[in-house]
C-alpha cells in the first residue's frame, strides 16, 4: 500500500471511530508470555504491543486487515469482519515459531447468552524483606469482589471480559491503585507486584504470564539430546542468506568450501550427513557424495539443524555432524507475496567479461539441442563409445573417412570468445497458500515459484604456477535458478498430520575462462575452456505423523521418499594454442550426463511415558532402507592434426572449417575411455533403538545402537574387460550420552559413539573423472576401505533467557584408515591429477564458543550481539610409499580450517519497523590440495563482511537491501610462500521489495 493510500485509509477509519466504533482487544504471546516487541496493524493503523501482551482499537463495523511484524519482519496478516458497530473482538495471537496464529472471538456486549470469563491472577511481595505477604487485600474497584493474598502472597479473581482497576490494602503497606487491567476470556493475566513499606500511590506495572511453550531455536538447541544447532527461516531472512550453504557458514565450527559444500568440525562431506524432510538425497557433483547445499534457495527452507553429536536415528556416516533441512510447511492462513529484486556487483556488473555463442533458451537456463551432440556423430560413433577407427589403409574401421569428415562437420563450429557486457542481478519470487479449517483437521496448501540470473566473474586474476607458468586469465560465470515448491497436507485436531511435498531445484552455470601467459621455454599460450553445466534436484515425498494411546504415548512417524538429481555438460570444449597456432592434441569436446535417484522409506516409532513421580522414558526405534543409482555417461571427441601446418591461420572457427575436414587436414578422434561411463549402486538397510531417560528433570540418559548393512557396486559397460568395483559392509554404531540440568540456566552434556565413513561411489570406481571446477584428473580407487572413527563430544551451556545463551564445546575425533586425497603413484600420464587412498589414522580434537545477547531492549529500540568462535587441530599420520610421494609423514585434513569465527550485530527500530544487521565471517588457511614431494596447496584464510537491511514500509510492503563481501578480499591460493593463483569477486550489492496481497 503507498503511503497517501495508507494516510487516506487511517484517516477514514479516524473518522468512522468517532462517529460510532467497537473495540477490537489484541493478546499476543510467544512461549506462553507476552511479546512486547511486536507491532500489530489494523486498517492501517500501527501500534506498539504493550507490556502486558495487549493491544486495543476501535473498529467500526465492516471487513479489518490485520497484519502483525517483529523487528520490521513480517509475520503474518489475517481479516476479520465485524457486523454491527458496537459488536467487539477479543484475537488472541500465538507466536509460534516466528508465525502468527490467531483466534478471534467476536461478541456484542448485553448479548451474550453466558457471561465469557477470564483471570486475574498473581502474587504479592515485599521488596523489603524479600518474602510473601499475606493478609493483604485486594478489591476489584467499583465492585463488591475482594480476596485477601494467601500465606504465600496468592490471589486469584475470575472475572468476565473487560477491563479493570485494582485497589490494593494492606495495614504495613498502605492502599495501591492497579489501572487498566485487562481481562481476557480463557486468558490468566497476572499481577505480579513488588512492594515497598515507604511506597503508596498508582502501580502501572502488569506482567501477563501463561504456560511454556518452546519455539525458539535457542529452545530446540536446550532441549535436545545431543550437541546441535538450530538456524530458523526468521535467522535466515534477517541474516540476507540466500540458501543452505550462505546459512550454514554462520554456525560454529561450519565453512563452506566453494560456496557449495560444508565442512563441519574440520571434516569434509565423506563424513557429513544431510537429508531434506528427513530423506537422504542424492547429488549432482560427480565426484563427491554431498549434495551441493547452493542448490537449497531460502526460499523454500523452514529451517536448518546442524547436529555434531551422534544419535542412533542419523544414518551411521555422521561424524562431522548432520545437517537436517526442511521444507516450509502449511501456512496459518492466505499466503500471497510478491517479491522483485536487483543488484549489481562493485566489479563485474558493466564491465566487459569472456561469453560465446549460447542458445535460443539460454536465459532459462535450458541449452535448446545448440550444445547436444549431434545425431551424425551420435550414431556413427555409438555415442562416443572407446575404440572408434577411422579408415586408414587396411586397418579395420568404423568409419570411413568421408563419414568421419561428416560426422566433424557437424558440430557446431563455436569456440571463438567474445566480449559481453555483464548486466545486473534480477530475482523475482512469488510465493502463495491458505488454510482451511474444517471440523476436526485443517486442510492447507504453499507454493513457492523463484528466478534468478546473475553474472560473477574473477578481476585482476592471475597464476604462478612454481614460476613454470605465470599468467593471466579472465573467468565469467552466468548463474540462471529456477525454483518450484508445492506442499498440501492434513493436519488433525489430535496432532496427526498427512503431507505432500514436491521440490523442483535448477541451477545452470555458464561458464568461459581464457587464460594467457608463458610458459617456462618462454613460449606465448592461450587456455581456453567454455562451459555450461545444468543441474536439477526433483524430489516427492509423502510424510505422516500419527498419535494413538490413552494419552497419546505412542507417536509413529513415517516417510516415503523419490529424489532424482541431474548434472548436464553438453559439449564442454577446451583448446590451448600456443604462438598461435593450435595445439590439436589439447582440443577436446566433452559431454557429460550424471544422473542419480534415492529411494528412501523409514518409520520410527516412540513410546512416552512417566515411571511415577520423577523418571520421564522415551523410547525410540525405527527402521530404514535407502538405494541409490547412479549413471554417468561421458563421451570425449578431439581432432587428428594431419596438416602439418598447412591448414592455415586465425581462430579456431577458422581453422576448424568444414572445407578442412572434407580435405583431410583435420579428422575426427573418440578420445573416450572404457572406464569413463560407468554405473553404480548403493543400498543402505539400518534398524535402531534407543532410550532416553529423564531423572527428576535433573538428568537425562540417552542410550543407543544402530545396526547398518551396505553394499557399494559399480560396472563399467562400455569397457571390454570384466571389471567390477564392490564394497559391502555390516555396522553396529553404539552411542550414549548424558545430560545434566544443573539448574534453570546451567547444563551439561557428553556423549561418546562409534560412526563409520564410506568412499563415495566415484572415488571407488576404476574410471578418471574430471573435476569440473578445476579440470584435473581424478583417479578412483577400487581398493578403498571404510573408516572407523570414535567421538567424544561435550558442552556446557548456560541461558540467560529464551533467545540469549552462550555455550562452550569439546570434541575429538579418532579416525581409522581416513580417506585422503593425495597424488597418485606411477609414471607418465598416470601421475596427473589425484586419486584417493586410505591413510593410516587421523586424530581430530578442538573446541566452540558460541553466544547471543540482547543489549538493547526498550520500547523504541532492541538490538543484540551474537557470534563463535572455533580452534580445530588434526593430524593425518602417512606411511609407506604414500609418505615419500608427498614427501612428509603428517600433516592436517583436507578443508580444515584451524579458526572460524563469526560476529554478527542487529538493530531493531521498532516504532518504524526498521532493521540493520552486521555480519562478519572468518576462516582460516585450509589444504586445497596435496601436491608430490612439495608444500601442498592452501587457500588462504580470508575475512568477509555483510550488511543487511529491512525496512518494515506497511502492512503490505517490505523494503529490504544488502552488501555482501564488503571487504572484497583476494581469494588467494599458495604452495609454501609463493602465491599460485589470485582474484578478487567485487562487493556485490542488492535490493528488493516484497508485496503481501
Amino acid at each position: 500500500m503507498k503511503r497517501n493510500r495508507l494516510l487516506l485509509a487511517m484517516a477514514s477509519a479516524m473518522l468512522a471511530s468517532s462517529v460510532m466504533a467497537g473495540e477490537a482487544v489484541f493478546y499476543v504471546t510467544e512461549d506462553g508470555e507476552a511479546v512486547q516487541d511486536l507491532a500489530v496493524s489494523v486498517n492501517g493503523k500501527k501500534k506498539l504491543v504493550g507490556k502486558s501482551g495487549f493491544v486495543s482499537f476501535d473498529v467500526p463495523a465492516g471487513s479489518h486487515s490485520v497484519a502483525l511484524s517483529q523487528y520490521g519482519e513480517f509475520l503474518g496478516e489475517f481479516d476479520f469482519a465485524t457486523a454491527t458497530a458496537d459488536q467487539n473482538a477479543e484475537i488472541q495471537v500465538e507466536m509460534i515459531g516466528g508465525e502468527a496464529l490467531p483466534e478471534v472471538n467476536l461478541y456484542t456486549p448485553g448479548q451474550e447468552q453466558a457471561a465469557a470469563l477470564g483471570q486475574i491472577s498473581g502474587y504479592l511481595e515485599s521488596e523489603d524483606t524479600g518474602g510473601a505477604i499475606s493478609g493483604a487485600r485486594i478489591s476489584i474497584a467499583g465492585t463488591e469482589q475482594a480476596v485477601v493474598t494467601d500465606e504465600d502472597g496468592f490471589f486469584s479473581f475470575e472475572l468476565a471480559r473487560g477491563e479493570y482497576d485494582l485497589v490494593i490494602s494492606d495495614p504495613n503497606y498502605g492502599k495501591r491503585d492497579v489501572s487498566g487491567v485487562r481481562v481476557m476470556s480463557n486468558v490468566n493475566t497476572g499481577v505480579n507486584l513488588n512492594l515497598s513499606l515507604e511506597g503508596e500511590g498508582v502501580i502501572e506495572e502488569v506482567v501477563a504470564v501463561g504456560s511454556y511453550i518452546p519455539s525458539t531455536a535457542t529452545a530446540q538447541e536446550r532441549d535436545s539430546s545431543a550437541v546441535l544447532d538450530a538456524i530458523g527461516s526468521e535467522q535466515m531472512a534477517r541474516f540476507g542468506d540466500s540458501s543452505a550453504a550462505s546459512a550454514l557458514k554462520r554456525v560454529a565450527g561450519v565453512s563452506v568450501v566453494g560456496g557449495q559444500f560444508a565442512v563441519i568440525r574440520g571434516l569434509q562431506g565423506r563424513y557429513v550427513s544431510s537429508t531434506l524432510n528427513g530423506s537422504l538425497m542424492p547429488s549432482t557433483d560427480p565426484l563427491r557424495r554431498d549434495v551441493p547445499l547452493d542448490l537449497f534457495p531460502a526460499s523454500v527452507l523452514g529451517g536448518i539443524e546442524i547436529q555434531k553429536s551422534y544419535t542412533a536415528d542419523l544414518p551411521g556416516d555422521t561424524t562431522g555432524g548432520s545437517i537436517r533441512m526442511t521444507t516450509k510447511g502449511l501456512p496459518d492462513g492466505q499466503v500471497s507475496k510478491l517479491k522483485i529484486g536487483s543488484g549489481f556487483n562493485t566489479r563485474t556488473t558493466g564491465s566487459e567479461v569472456v561469453s560465446y555463442r549460447g542458445g535460443d533458451r539460454d536465459f532459462l537456463g535450458m541449452d535448446d539441442g545448440t550444445r547436444e551432440m549431434p545425431s551424425t556423430v551420435d550414431s556413427i560413433t555409438n555415442g562416443g563409445e572407446p575404440e572408434f577407427n577411422v579408415c586408414t589403409g587396411l586397418s579395420l574401421c568404423d568409419a570411413s573417412p568421408e563419414q568421419a569428415a561428416n560426422a566433424a562437420k557437424s558440430f557446431e563450429n563455436n569456440y571463438n570468445i567474445r566480449e559481453k557486457t555483464a548486466g545486473p542481478d534480477k530475482e523475482i519470487s512469488y510465493s502463495f497458500g491458505d488454510l482451511f479449517e474444517m471440523n476436526n483437521y485443517d486442510l492447507g496448501y504453499y507454493g513457492a515459484l523463484q528466478y534468478k540470473d546473475k553474472w560473477s566473474a574473477r578481476h585482476d586474476a592471475q597464476t604462478d604456477d612454481l614460476g613454470v607458468a605465470e599468467s593471466v586469465y579472465e573467468r565469467s560465470k552466468r548463474q540462471r535458478d529456477l525454483t518450484g515448491y508445492f506442499v498440501v497436507g492434513i493436519a488433525g485436531d489430535g496432532g496427526d498430520e498427512l503431507t505432500s511435498k514436491t521440490v523442483i531445484l535448477r541451477k545452470t552455470d555458464d561458464t568461459v575462462k581464457q587464460e594467457e601467459g608463458t610458459d617456462g621455454e618462454g613460449s606465448s599460450f592461450e587456455n581456453v575452456t567454455l562451459e555450461w553445466v545444468e543441474r536439477q534436484f526433483l524430489s516427492q515425498q509423502f510424510s505422516g505423523i500419527n498419535y494413538f494411546g490413552s494419552e497419546d504415548e505412542h507417536e509413529i512417524k513415517w516417510r516415503l521418499g523419490f529424489a532424482e538429481t541431474n548434472r548436464y555438460e553438453p559439449d564442454r570444449r577446451t583448446y590451448t594454442t600456443q604462438n598461435g597456432a593450435l595445439l590439436a592434441s589439447t582440443l577436446e569436446r566433452r559431454f557429460s550426463e550424471l544422473t542419480e535417484t534415492n529411494n528412501d522409506i523409514g518409520v520410527d516409532y516412540t513410546f512416552s511415558t512417566e515411571i511415577g513421580d520423577s523418571v520421564y522414558l522415551k523410547a525410540q526405534a525405527g527402521v530404514s532402507t535407502t538405494s541409490k543409482e547412479r549413471d554417468v555417461d561421458l563421451a570425449r571427441f578431439s581432432v587428428l592434426d594431419k596438416s602439418n601446418g598447412g591448414a592455415g591461420s586465425g581462430t579456431l572457427e577458422d581453422i576448424l572449417t568444414p572445407a578442412n575436414f572434407d580435405a583431410g587436414l583435420y579428422q575426427l578422434n573418440v578420445t573416450t575411455s572404457g572406464t569413463d561411463a560407468y554405473k553404480a549402486e548403493e543400498n543402505i538397510d539400518a534398524f535402531y533403538t534407543a532410550a532416553e531417560i529423564d531423572l527428576n528433570d535433573e538428568y537425562v540418559l540417552y542410550v543407543g545402537a544402530r545396526s547398518e548393512s551396505s553394499s557399494q557396486k559399480l560396472n563399467y559397460p562400455q569397457s571390454n574387460k570384466t571389471e567390477e568395483s564392490k564394497l559391502d559392509s555390516d555396522e553396529i554404531l553404539p552411542v550414549m550420552s548424558l545430560t545434566w540440568r544443573i539448574d534453570e540456566e546451567w547444563q551439561l552434556r557428553a556423549g561418546i559413539s562409534n560412526t563409520i565413513s564410506r568412499p563415495g561411489l566415484t572415488e571407488l570406481s576404476r574410471s578418471s573423472q574430471y573435476d569440473p571446477e578445476t579440470d584435473e584428473r581424478m583417479n578412483g580407487n577400487p581398493d578403498l576401505e571404510i573408516s572407523k572413527i570414535s567421538n567424544l563430544d561435550a558442552r556446557i551451556e548456560y541461558y540467560f533467557s529464551d533467545d540469549e545463551s552462550v555455550s562452550f564445546a569439546l570434541f575429538n575425533k579418532e579416525i581409522d584408515d581416513p580417506i585422503e586425497k593425495t597424488v597418485p603413484d606411477g609414471s607418465g600420464s598416470a601421475v596427473s591429477g589425484y586419486t584417493f587412498l586410505n591413510s593410516d589414522s587421523a586424530t581430530l580434537s578442538g573446541f566452540e564458543f558460541d553466544f547471543r545477547k540482547n543489549v538493547i531492549d526498550n520500547d523504541d529500540l532492541s538490538g543484540f550481539v551474537s557470534g563463535n568462535l572455533s580452534y580445530v587441530d588434526s593430524e593425518v599420520s602417512i606411511s609407506g610409499r604414500q609418505a615419500t610421494l608427498e614427501g612428509t609423514s603428517s600433516r592436517e585434513l583436507q578443508g580444515q580450517s584451524k579458526y572460524l569465527a563469526n560476529f554478527q550485530f542487529g538493530f531493531d527500530h521498532l516504532t518504524t519497523g526498521q532493521t540493520l544487521t552486521i555480519l562478519a565471517n572468518y576462516f582460516d588457511d585450509r589444504i586445497d590440495k596435496v601436491v608430490r614431494n612439495a608444500d601442498p596447496v592452501k587457500e588462504k584464510g580470508r575475512m568477509g563482511l555483510d550488511l543487511v537491511y529491512k525496512w518494515d514500509y506497511s502492512e503490505s510492503l517490505i523494503i529490504n537491501a544488502k552488501a555482501k563481501n564488503i571487504t572484497d578480499a583476494a581469494v588467494e591460493y599458495a604452495q609454501g610462500d609463493q602465491t599460485i593463483e589470485k582474484y578478487y569477486q567485487g562487493v556485490s550489492i542488492s535490493f528488493g521489495a516484497e508485496m503481501i496481497f
